[in-house]
Parts: structure tokens; sequence; C-alpha cells
């Protein structure tokens, strides 16, 4: 699929009204490894110009396997000697990210949609991903607060 440059489509600041984003943390805490993916995303996202490109750097699945690589990683340094309470850790924090878990599917949805546009895109649909960017950023902030 051809690719089409809209310089004037800049993303807009997704991190501005979260509450746990904001909250002092030492480096490599819990706090960073939790805003780490979408940190990342945002910063790959400024880099390019084209919006494949940007919904690309907002890739769901990817987004998915890094929380939920988190998640096992929190519970594993919790409970390193007992695997029920692990996965007792494991399954709570999964219940708690529901919000995430929902907003990546929407984010999945309207990255589909928009790699099917073909020609100009339109500013719905662009509209769509950039509120799934941010339902997925405040999904994770309610999962962190």
């Amino acid at each position: 699929m051809p690719e089409f440059t809209l310089p004037e489509f800049t993303l807009p600041e997704f991190t501005r009204s979260l509450r746990a984003l904001a909250v002092p943390s030492a480096p490599d805490s819990d706090h960073d490894r939790v805003f780490k993916p979408l940190i990342q995303a945002r910063t790959a996202a400024h880099k390019v110009h084209t919006v494949e490109a940007q919904v690309a750097a907002f890739d769901a699945a990817r987004l998915e396997r890094e929380w939920r690589e988190a998640i096992a990683t929190f519970a594993s340094a919790r409970h390193a000697g007992s695997a029920p309470d692990r996965r007792a850790l494991e399954a709570e924090l999964d219940t708690l990210a529901a919000p995430l878990w929902s907003a990546l599917q929407a984010l999945q949805q309207s990255a589909v949609a928009t790699r099917a546009v073909t020609g100009a895109v339109t500013g719905a649909v662009t509209g769509a991903v950039t509120g799934a960017v941010t339902g997925a950023v405040t999904g994770a902030d309610r999962k962190a607060a």
C-alpha cells in the first residue's frame, strides 16, 4: 500500500491529563515500566511523518505484549518463591488492566480501518486512531493510578 505524507497531521499530547504519569519515581521503577511502552510509542510516532508510520508506532499487539510481560515481571519479582502467589497477582493485575485491554482492542480496530483507507486519509479515520490511542493511554493511567 502506498504511504502518503501528511506533514500537517500532528499527534496531540496524549499524556498531559494523566494522573499516574506525573508521579515521581526512581529510574527503572514500576512506574517507569508501566508507562515505558507508551512513551516509546509516542517517541517513535514523533519521529515519522506518515499516518501509516504513526499508526504503526502504536501497534496494539506490541503494546499489549509489552504490558503483559511487565505484569509477569512484577508478579515474579514480588513472589519469586511462590508460584500460586505469583499467578494470583498476575490475575489481579490482569483484571485491573481491563480498561487498558479494551482500549487496545479499539486501537487495533482503528489501525485496521486506517490501513484500509486508500487515497486521502479522512479526519474521521485519523481521529478514530487518535481517540483509540488516548483510550489506551487513559487505560494505562487507570491501571497505574
